[in-house]
Protein backbone atom coordinates (compact mmCIF):
# COMPACT_ATOMS: atom_id res chain seq x y z
CA UNK A 1 0.00 0.00 0.00
CA UNK A 2 1.44 3.57 -0.77
CA UNK A 3 1.57 6.19 1.54
CA UNK A 4 -1.08 8.24 0.36
CA UNK A 5 -3.12 5.23 -0.16
CA UNK A 6 -2.54 4.58 4.22
CA UNK A 7 -3.00 8.07 4.84
CA UNK A 8 -6.33 7.78 3.42
CA UNK A 9 -6.77 4.15 4.99
CA UNK A 10 -6.61 6.30 8.92
CA UNK A 11 -9.13 9.36 7.91
CA UNK A 12 -12.41 7.78 8.52
CA UNK A 13 -14.44 10.39 9.67
CA UNK A 14 -14.28 14.20 8.36
CA UNK A 15 -16.43 16.47 11.00
CA UNK A 16 -19.16 18.48 8.71
CA UNK A 17 -18.73 22.04 8.38
CA UNK A 18 -19.90 24.27 10.62
CA UNK A 19 -20.73 26.91 8.18
CA UNK A 20 -20.91 27.77 4.67
CA UNK A 21 -19.79 30.77 2.80
CA UNK A 22 -21.97 31.93 -0.16
CA UNK A 23 -20.17 34.48 -1.98
CA UNK A 24 -20.27 36.61 -5.29
CA UNK A 25 -23.62 37.92 -4.90
CA UNK A 26 -24.52 41.13 -6.88
CA UNK A 27 -25.71 43.10 -3.32
CA UNK A 28 -23.38 42.02 -0.61
CA UNK A 29 -20.18 40.09 -1.08
CA UNK A 30 -21.28 37.08 1.23
CA UNK A 31 -23.65 35.35 3.41
CA UNK A 32 -22.56 32.53 5.49
CA UNK A 33 -25.08 29.37 6.82
CA UNK A 34 -24.88 27.96 10.02
CA UNK A 35 -24.91 24.17 9.31
CA UNK A 36 -26.25 22.06 12.01
CA UNK A 37 -27.53 18.67 12.96
CA UNK A 38 -30.05 16.34 14.01
CA UNK A 39 -31.34 13.05 15.34
CA UNK A 40 -32.65 11.15 12.35
CA UNK A 41 -37.13 11.01 11.39
CA UNK A 42 -38.68 8.50 9.38
CA UNK A 43 -39.77 11.34 7.62
CA UNK A 44 -38.52 11.04 3.30
CA UNK A 45 -37.33 14.70 1.69
CA UNK A 46 -36.56 17.90 2.52
CA UNK A 47 -38.06 19.19 5.44
CA UNK A 48 -37.05 17.10 8.53
CA UNK A 49 -36.81 14.28 6.41
CA UNK A 50 -33.30 14.84 5.30
CA UNK A 51 -32.28 18.90 5.52
CA UNK A 52 -33.64 22.35 5.72
CA UNK A 53 -32.71 25.74 4.78
CA UNK A 54 -34.12 28.65 6.05
CA UNK A 55 -33.00 31.70 4.39
CA UNK A 56 -34.15 34.50 6.70
CA UNK A 57 -32.04 32.66 9.73
CA UNK A 58 -29.14 31.63 7.45
CA UNK A 59 -29.46 28.08 9.00
CA UNK A 60 -28.86 24.59 7.20
CA UNK A 61 -29.92 21.49 9.48
CA UNK A 62 -29.77 18.10 8.45
CA UNK A 63 -31.03 14.92 9.76
CA UNK A 64 -27.81 13.12 10.56
CA UNK A 65 -27.57 9.45 9.32
CA UNK A 66 -25.53 6.28 10.64
CA UNK A 67 -24.50 6.68 6.26
CA UNK A 68 -21.97 9.65 6.04
CA UNK A 69 -22.86 9.44 2.12
CA UNK A 70 -26.33 10.39 2.92
CA UNK A 71 -25.02 12.91 5.43
CA UNK A 72 -23.14 14.19 2.77
CA UNK A 73 -25.88 14.21 -0.40
CA UNK A 74 -28.03 15.84 2.02
CA UNK A 75 -25.59 18.58 2.84
CA UNK A 76 -24.66 19.17 -0.27
CA UNK A 77 -28.31 19.55 -1.48
CA UNK A 78 -29.15 22.04 1.02
CA UNK A 79 -25.86 23.84 0.13
CA UNK A 80 -27.07 24.22 -3.14
CA UNK A 81 -30.61 25.17 -2.42
CA UNK A 82 -28.87 28.48 -0.53
CA UNK A 83 -26.71 29.14 -3.02
CA UNK A 84 -29.69 29.63 -5.84
CA UNK A 85 -31.74 31.92 -3.26
CA UNK A 86 -29.20 33.77 -2.60
CA UNK A 87 -29.05 34.44 -6.35
CA UNK A 88 -32.57 34.99 -6.67
CA UNK A 89 -33.64 31.72 -7.60
CA UNK A 90 -36.71 30.52 -5.96
CA UNK A 91 -38.55 26.97 -6.35
CA UNK A 92 -41.39 28.54 -8.48
CA UNK A 93 -38.83 29.57 -11.17
CA UNK A 94 -38.40 27.52 -14.39
CA UNK A 95 -35.03 26.65 -15.48
CA UNK A 96 -33.07 27.08 -19.08
CA UNK A 97 -30.68 24.49 -20.34
CA UNK A 98 -27.82 27.72 -20.14
CA UNK A 99 -29.30 28.19 -16.67
CA UNK A 100 -28.24 25.33 -14.82
CA UNK A 101 -24.81 25.27 -17.05
CA UNK A 102 -24.26 28.52 -16.14
CA UNK A 103 -24.68 27.96 -11.92
CA UNK A 104 -22.56 24.43 -12.27
CA UNK A 105 -19.73 26.31 -13.96
CA UNK A 106 -20.31 29.73 -11.64
CA UNK A 107 -22.69 29.57 -8.26
CA UNK A 108 -21.46 25.98 -7.52
CA UNK A 109 -17.82 26.16 -8.10
CA UNK A 110 -17.29 29.09 -6.20
CA UNK A 111 -19.48 27.24 -2.75
CA UNK A 112 -16.90 24.56 -3.31
CA UNK A 113 -13.79 26.85 -3.81
CA UNK A 114 -14.82 29.41 -1.09
CA UNK A 115 -15.30 26.22 1.25
CA UNK A 116 -12.59 24.20 1.79
CA UNK A 117 -13.68 22.34 4.67
CA UNK A 118 -16.85 21.14 2.73
CA UNK A 119 -15.13 19.77 -0.23
CA UNK A 120 -13.21 17.54 2.42
CA UNK A 121 -16.12 16.73 3.95
CA UNK A 122 -17.61 15.69 0.40
CA UNK A 123 -14.67 14.16 -0.81
CA UNK A 124 -14.21 12.07 2.16
CA UNK A 125 -18.17 11.26 2.89
CA UNK A 126 -18.24 9.74 -0.63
Amino acid sequence: MGQTMRQAALVTHVPHPRSIVICGIRDHPCVSYTVSYHEPTQMFGDGPGEGFTDYDAKTITIASSNDPVKNVQALAHEVYHAALWERGFRDEDKWALHSWIYLSEGAFSMVLHDNPEFMRYIAHGY
